[in-house]
């Protein structure tokens, strides 16, 4: 397996390895300076024991031999040998330790040792040795053992091993249960990622990290999922939309296609002799023409909004606007009752395209027309809640199941039989025209017809100047 097709080590591993890496190499430095320190103090030690007691050695025996026997011969005090050596290098005196185990060191080296006062390791033994020249040329040295403390500085060497591995095993357990505690939510995260991957993208990860950084990083790794979704979400829908969309227009143009065909096919059979019957299928065939270039102009107006192309930013006054459109609706059918509760000397200003918002109200009042018998009363007013200018449109009407109210503004979506009239798009443009001025669009309930409500944002103070100076300033009733 190549370096590249290695898996990576876990970080579990990476942080025990690094973290015990890391205590080994302090505890070996801890141990090794321990010994220094330990080696350096016990052998200034023997140097200070066997010094002074070469020196208390030497003062006695610079003394007459009569008198000797009156001054006591210095203590040894843990020096393990004293011994007088000739000037041709002959063990004169010796006392302490066995003579094997104390070796007589040569001359020359003697010599070195007195003139330099210098402590030494004497050849062939364990003894650390010092050595004064005496007035008649003799030397007097003095060793003194190591082993001692060479057999201690073992045992702390043992027993800082000992209490080294003690301590890693028990600091890795400790980090083994730390990391399982602290890497949890990763290993969740990790485990969710590989079921969102799989393509369920309904899992998310417990929010509870025992840090900071891993609360973090669930929560955001959760809302990157959660938008994920709605994103697939959203496009699905508007997958869906779109296939019923397509599958409704074409039915909708099948419809007036059908009818003009089949007109054209009796005109080419010759079963439209008679002037009548021929004016008659014309009238016909100009009928669901002008059906269809309708709806496909909605269809065009329905794709422009989805573009989000911009429209004019203008200050309009929803009052005149809204007056306007129900005395023209009222004339174009009288036989509806169309009227309007709206103070013409209060002002209801918001930011948008004149033309448009006249479509949507145009579209309003039409769409009563359409779906109501003749006689049907409508009423239209203007309110402002907070921020915003609501239009209400009521009519006493049949109505719509509550059940249908969110799906009313759907393209093509009918609330009753088939055979009603229209194309099924004029609730559908109004809601893309009022969402196309960030507004909302609902149908409200009511114990009797229909109420639909339009909200749209009043114009703050702080865009009235952009407003004002955009081409074609000042609101146009007429449409």
């Amino acid at each position: 397996m190549t370096t590249a097709e290695r898996p990576p080590r876990s970080l579990r591993t990476k942080l025990l390895v690094t973290v015990l890496a890391a205590t080994s190499i302090g505890l070996a430095a801890a141990l090794v300076i321990t010994i220094v320190g330990v080696h350096s103090f016990m052998r200034s030690r023997l140097e200070r024991q066997v010094t002074d007691y070469l020196t208390g050695l030497s003062d006695y025996l610079a003394i007459p031999p009569e008198a000797r026997r009156l001054a006591p011969r210095p203590a040894q005090r843990g020096v393990c040998a004293a011994m007088i050596i000739s000037s041709s290098g002959q063990l004169d005196q010796y006392w302490g330790a066995h003579p094997a185990k104390v070796p007589a060191p040569p001359v020359d080296l003697l010599r070195s040792m007195a003139a330099d006062h210098a402590i030494v390791a004497l050849p062939g033994s364990t003894y650390l040795g010092v050595a004064r020249q005496l007035p008649d040329g003799s030397y007097v040295v003095g060793a003194v053992s190591t082993e001692d403390y060479d057999q201690i500085a073992r045992r702390i060497v043992f027993a800082g091993c000992l209490v080294a591995l003690l301590v890693l095993t028990v600091l890795a357990l400790v980090l083994l249960q730390l990391s399982k505690r602290w890497l949890r939510p990763l290993e969740s995260v990790v485990g969710t990622a590989r079921s969102i991957a799989d393509g369920d993208l309904s899992q998310r990860v417990e929010v509870a990290g025992s840090t900071y950084e891993t609360h973090s990083l669930t929560r955001s790794f959760n809302t990157m999922v959660s938008r994920l979704q709605d994103s697939f979400d959203r496009r699905r829908d508007a997958e869906l939309r779109l296939r019923r969309f397509v599958a409704a227009a074409g039915h909708e143009l099948r419809t007036p296609l059908s009818a003009i065909s089949g007109y054209a096919q009796l005109a080419q059979l010759g079963a439209l002799d008679e002037p009548a019957e021929f004016h008659a299928a014309m009238r016909r065939v100009g009928g669901e023409t002008k059906r269809m270039t309708a709806l496909i102009d909605e269809l065009l107006l329905l794709a422009e909004l989805d573009r989000g192309r911009p429209s004019e930013a203008e200050p309009v006054d929803l009052g005149p606007l809204c007056i306007d459109a129900v005395h023209d609706a009222q004339a174009a059918a009288p036989e509806w009752e169309l009227r309007h509760d709206i103070d013409p000397r209060r002002e209801y200003p918001v930011v948008g395209d004149a033309f448009r918002l006249r479509q949507t109200v145009t579209n309003l009042l039409a769409n009563i027309r359409a779906h109501t018998p003749k006689g049907t009363k409508a009423q239209v007013w203007l309110s402002t809640t907070g921020t915003e200018h609501v239009i209400d449109i009521l009519d006493d009407g049949p109505g719509i199941d509550p059940a249908l109210h969110e799906r009313v503004f759907e393209p093509f979506f009918r609330a009753g039989p088939q055979r009603t009239p229209g194309s099924g798009l004029g609730l559908s443009i109004v809601a893309e025209l009022v969402h196309h001025h960030d507004g909302t669009i609902r149908v409200l309930p009511t114990d009797t017809g229909c109420w639909i409500r339009v909200s749209l944002p009043a114009m703050t103070m702080t865009e009235l100047p952009a407003a004002a100076g955009a081409p074609g300033g000042g609101a146009d009733p007429a449409g």
